[in-house]
């Protein structure tokens, strides 16, 4: 068998009812010289048991029994990578055949580039395809406006150098641990996106997840903004939140 190249970091919590397909979706790569570590946090459903049902030599299981959270499992997944790449995956998302291929390949020829991203099919917590994402290929664009719309790599999508992973630790931010890495490396990295879709992503429109992950990212920027005295992004960050919240709460009382 061929050597390992890239590590897929796929941390779960009780994702009993989407890990065989997410799994199965990595199996189904067409780049076969990859490496899986899956990092269980504490399930108490029948993700372990899953977990283990898959009978391939490249899929690790790691498990403690212990609920740390992903920030823990992802940089805890980083420090036992030992490929030249790593890439992201979540456990109710499906990477589509060519993902790997296409990420790994772009990494290659493209040495200047830190971390590329894909475009994304947005699909239902049922499998239905709702919609499709499309995000800036250059560095400026995706880092471009963080207040208004975030920094635009869609999270499972990463794949990436190693060295860079393990320069750039996850920190703890409640739901934009990804977010807060991109905005605290932007500088000094270079950022793109794949324009062809190669992940299906789960959309949850839960108005209540989407409060606390707005307020998450509200709290992010002030820390960055205050920190560099940058007032007038400051001020752009907290009324585009307040916006954004309204629009949110109006969608939710129409709906």
């Amino acid at each position: 068998m061929s050597v390992a190249q890239v590590t897929v970091i796929l941390p779960v919590f009780n994702g009993e009812t989407t890990l065989a397909r997410a799994v199965k979706s990595i199996l189904q790569q067409t780049y076969p010289h990859w490496k899986l570590i899956l990092l269980d946090d504490g399930s108490t459903d029948a993700t372990l048991e899953i977990a283990h049902s898959f009978q391939d030599s490249r899929i690790t299981v790691i498990s403690d029994e212990l609920h740390k959270g992903i920030v823990e499992r992802l940089n805890q997944g980083v420090e036992l990578a030992d490929t030249p790449y790593i890439a992201r995956m979540d456990a109710d998302d499906f990477s589509l055949p060519e993902r790997l291929e296409q990420q790994i390949h772009f990494l290659e020829n493209t040495p200047q580039v830190d971390l590329v991203g894909t475009a994304i099919h947005l699909i239902s917590p049922t499998g239905e395809v709702i919609g499709k994402r499309i995000f800036s290929t250059s560095h400026s664009g995706i880092v471009s406006k963080p207040w208004l719309k975030t920094i635009s790599i869609a999270h499972p999508t990463w794949c990436g150098r190693t060295a860079w992973f393990k320069k750039w630790p996850y920190q703890d931010f409640s739901r934009n641990e990804d977010q807060e890495l991109l905005l605290r490396a932007a500088a000094s990295s270079t950022y793109s996106n794949l324009s062809t879709p190669l992940l299906e992503y789960t959309f949850k429109n839960n108005f209540y997840q989407n409060f606390q992950t707005r307020l998450s990212w509200l709290i992010v920027l002030v820390k960055y903004y205050l920190k560099r005295r940058k007032i007038i992004e400051l001020f752009l960050g907290i009324s585009v939140f307040f916006i954004k919240i309204f629009l949110d709460f109006l969608r939710k009382l129409l709906h």
